[in-house]
């Protein structure tokens, strides 16, 4: 392998040329063939209250990646355990869901028919109260039909790793996943201290407020710097912790976990899920475009990195700025991760420069082994 500079320079380039415009600041790394080849950090970690430097060490908020490094990985360690089938009805695990005809596979894989988003919190608050709206909430397509990358089917999802696992979803994720891969800065709810770590996001609520419309008028929004919380308003109203959103972590630990899908399934002390469940989650659940698996998304029109990495890979993003692409071909993993809403509504800058990053790493790699 030549050296980083010159097997990473256009990629490097391009991260720093978003710097101020696409996202105040950014770590990238590279785990490639079981090595850690890039580390990197550029700009800003906060601009204010007082600006800071983004470092590996800094933790962002993850937003939706919680999806895939939380939820998803416990649901199908439930689905090994045989506490639940993948093809189970959601009925079976939620009671008081009404939609008899979808499954947890359904759920998954973002095809349940469930509608993408509902702001619950402007009129409830409560992990339970939420969970019971969106398991009340009408289907907007068929069952199976159609993909509608959905928070609502995570929602419930969480509830279901909930209640088949029997403790609470963030102390099964670290008992079970965090712990057993060393990802020791990630989790829900981040201690105090370690705040000055931690990559602000909005001062403010503006980009759910534009959201919701007429809705939010009445409601109590946040309006100083979310620091340290998470963004996501739904799940800051269900306590910060959800199956959709509330995790926070780093680059290091990402690359932890990307190590453990890569290996099939095993961490360093032994299997964190099984083989045949890393398959199936990394197998198309539904036809035709966009391509999804179960949590993830696989390459095509949702894949964030375009058309550089092998068909075979999956990945996913967070409204944050967050992004993650893992590809078992090439024994490649890539995480980005930035706070790019730290910068106000507009986020075309990071949405049009992350695919082009990932083609500068894919093309550096395949230059250093030509």
């Amino acid at each position: 392998m030549s050296k980083p500079a010159a097997v990473f320079g256009p990629a490097l380039e391009l991260l720093a040329d978003g710097i101020g415009h696409a996202y105040p600041g950014a770590v990238l790394s590279v785990l490639y063939r079981g090595e850690v080849i890039l580390r990197h950090a550029e700009g800003l970690a906060a601009r204010r209250p007082v600006p800071r430097p983004a470092t590996p060490a800094t933790i962002y908020d993850l937003a939706s990646l919680t999806k895939v490094v939380a939820t998803t990985p416990l649901i199908l360690q439930a689905a090994s355990e045989r506490r639940l089938g993948l093809d189970d009805p959601v009925t079976r695990h939620v009671a008081e869901f009404p939609h008899a005809g979808v499954t947890l596979r359904q759920l998954l894989s973002h095809s349940s028919g469930l509608p993408a988003w509902i702001p619950f919190y402007l009129e409830t608050s409560g992990w339970g109260a939420i969970v019971g709206r969106a398991a009340a909430a009408p289907l907007v397509t068929p069952p199976g039909t159609q993909v509608v990358y959905s928070d609502l089917g995570f929602i419930l999802l969480g509830e279901v790793a909930r209640r088949t696992l029997g403790a609470p979803l963030d102390e099964s994720a670290c008992a079970r996943l965090f712990a057993p891969l060393r990802m020791s800065d990630t989790g829900y709810l981040p201690m105090p201290a370690l705040r000055e770590r931690i990559a602000p996001t909005e001062d403010g609520t503006a980009i759910e407020q534009e959201m919701t419309g007429g809705a939010g008028r009445r409601h109590t929004w946040r309006k100083t710097l979310i620091w340290g919380e998470v963004h996501d308003s739904n799940a800051h109203a269900m306590g910060g912790i959800s199956g959709h959103a509330g995790l926070f972590g780093t680059a290091d630990d990402l690359v932890a976990y990307a190590r453990m899908w890569l290996a099939k399934g095993r961490g360093p002390g032994g299997p964190v899920l099984i083989p045949t469940m890393v398959q199936e989650a990394t197998t198309p659940q539904t036809s035709g475009e966009p391509a999804r698996g179960l949590g993830w998304a696989l390459t095509g029109t949702q894949g964030w990195w375009g058309d550089c990495l092998s068909p075979r890979a999956y990945g996913h993003t967070g409204f944050t700025g967050t992004a993650l692409v893992i590809d078992p071909e090439h024994d490649l993993a890539i995480v980005l991760l930035t706070n790019a809403i730290h910068l106000g509504r507009d986020r075309t800058g990071i949405l049009a420069l992350r695919p082009r990053i990932a083609e500068a790493i894919a093309r550096g790699l395949l230059s250093a082994q030509a």
